[in-house]
């Protein structure tokens, strides 16, 4: 038979505790009543009650003082207090552990909270266990309640996240956040993003970690300057274009030399054409910092929107002068100063129809023949694409049979990224080979990344069904490859866990 839980409620107002008590009673809790905070404190420690709803309005003993009590005393340090106030002040009750309750009392929304704490803490007491992996929902257990657990129990090891085919990862070391990652943002840009996930699930496994930390915030200090900078973004948001709008520098702009590092960011990725969502991945940056600046270099004319085609008609390049430039050098690093340098891209799908797709959706290529023999026979260069008159790239077809293995290392030589079109087990065999273990960036057509290849060391992305705008993204995530967090290992080929759920 289940344990029955037990409610502490300190509040003199008896006209909100009959209604809430009854509520608790009919839920099969056990409900015990203090009428001040003396009181309250007396009964916390002879009865350690599972939960104690402690009104601000409680004589003797403040809710501060109260929980502080509490927490000096490793009888009671664990009981989780919500506190409720007739007076709605958030910034004073922000930092609260376990939250606050606002009255008159709602009391679905009393129940939920309960049913919520109940759930933190049986995770917290899952937590505590040094060699335990533990996995779960975030909308059950959110990432800012299962960063306070990892703090409060001090422990470390590496929370993944997952949400649709995104996914990120935190490190905590000693219950402090020691660095974040998801796409290619790191440290405290990467925190802020995923700590306001709301959906998805979770896995956290416990182990030591190396390397310098990336971020310099207490576990408290972070989960409060999340949750403002998500609030000031989401207040500018509505001023901004959609993410794939593309911008780019107004050619009149008058830009000062002495510029804020934050603006210098912005202004120097501007300068090629750019969507939202590139220049706040791109830019090393928070995601409020680089929003504020966009938000005035669009309201001042010095950034606009562009769609993307050149005043002439012609469509624009997949990249400007300075990438081009950056794209040669890593291309021709260690091979001396060869006139043209070419990079291969290789082509990740099933069957000749992907191969035929891509020569008659990307025009700029020349075919090595009007029927390349690689399309039929799953191997070797379809054709080549100039960028300018000194980089060139070829796109390159392997076999993906388990047999032709032994040739994929070799062949790879020179390559810069990879295309997958579907998700076929033997293409996304051959792709995890590509992103893995030569440690190409990859970007997906038409489909999110399977899981098998999110959070490949140089970056994985999905885009649309636009080729053109499929291989821009490759090129800027050869580019600009994710970081990689320090203490993260290479996940195994197998995603399978047999971890127990919180």
């Amino acid at each position: 038979m289940a344990q029955v839980r037990k409610i502490l409620i300190a509040d003199p107002d008896l006209e909100s505790v009959r209604p809430l008590s009854r509520a608790l009673r009919t839920k099969g809790y056990q409900v015990h009543y203090a009428p001040d905070g003396s009181r309250a404190l007396e009964v916390a420690v002879l009865r350690h009650p599972d939960l104690i709803l402690f009104d601000e309005a409680c004589r003797m003993l403040d809710a501060r003082t109260f929980i502080n009590i509490l927490h000096t005393n490793p009888r009671t340090d664990d009981i989780p207090v919500v506190v409720s106030t007739s007076q709605f002040e958030a910034d004073k009750l922000r930092g609260l552990r376990d939250g606050f309750l606002r009255k008159p009392f709602n009391l679905d929304e009393v129940l939920s909270r309960i049913e919520h704490v109940f759930r933190r803490s049986e995770a917290a007491k899952d937590l505590k266990s040094e060699a335990q992996e533990i996995e779960g929902s975030l909308s059950q257990l959110g990432i800012p309640d299962l960063m306070q657990i990892l703090g409060m129990n001090k422990r470390s090891g590496k929370l993944t996240l997952e949400r649709g085919n995104e996914r990120g990862e935190i490190v905590v070391v000693e219950g402090r956040p020691w660095n974040a990652r998801v796409g290619r943002a790191e440290g405290e840009k990467a925190l802020f993003r995923l700590l306001v996930w709301t959906e998805g699930t979770f896995t956290f496994a416990p182990g030591n970690t190396s390397g310098k930390p990336r971020i310099q915030r207490p576990m408290d200090s972070a989960l409060l300057e999340a949750m403002r900078q998500a609030d000031e973004v989401n207040r500018l948001l509505p001023g901004l274009p959609p993410r794939h709008t593309r911008l780019v520098l107004a050619p009149e702009a008058d830009l000062t030399q002495d510029q804020h590092p934050v603006t210098a960011q912005v202004v120097d990725l501007l300068r090629q054409p750019r969507s939202l969502g590139e220049v706040l991945d791109l830019a090393p940056a928070t995601d409020l910092d680089v929003v504020g600046v966009l938000h005035t270099l669009l309201q001042k004319g010095v950034a606009r929107m562009t769609d993307g085609d050149s005043d002439d008609g012609t469509q624009a390049p997949l990249l400007g002068t300075a990438e081009l430039h950056a794209l040669r050098g890593r291309i021709l690093r260690g091979r001396g100063s060869s006139r043209e340098a070419v990079a291969k891209i290789f082509v990740c799908g099933s069957g000749p129809a992907v191969a035929r797709r891509l020569l008659s959706q990307l025009a700029d290529i020349a075919a090595v023949a009007a029927e390349p023999p690689a399309v039929r026979s799953g191997f070797g260069t379809l054709g080549r694409l100039a960028l300018n008159e000194l980089l060139s790239l070829d796109f390159c077809v392997l076999p993906p049979a388990e047999a032709a293995r032994p040739l994929w290392r070799p062949f790879s030589a020179g390559a810069v990224g990879a295309l997958l079109f579907d998700a076929t087990e033997a293409a996304v065999k051959l792709a995890h080979f590509l992103t893995w273990d030569i440690r190409l960036p990859l970007v997906v057509v038409g489909q999110p990344v399977p899981p098998e290849l999110q959070g490949a060391p140089s970056g994985s992305a999905s885009v649309g069904e636009d080729l053109k705008e499929a291989m821009r993204s490759l090129l800027v995530l050869a580019l600009n490859p994710a970081p990689l967090v320090s203490g993260m290992p290479t996940p195994p080929r197998s995603s399978a866990s047999t971890s127990p759920s919180p």
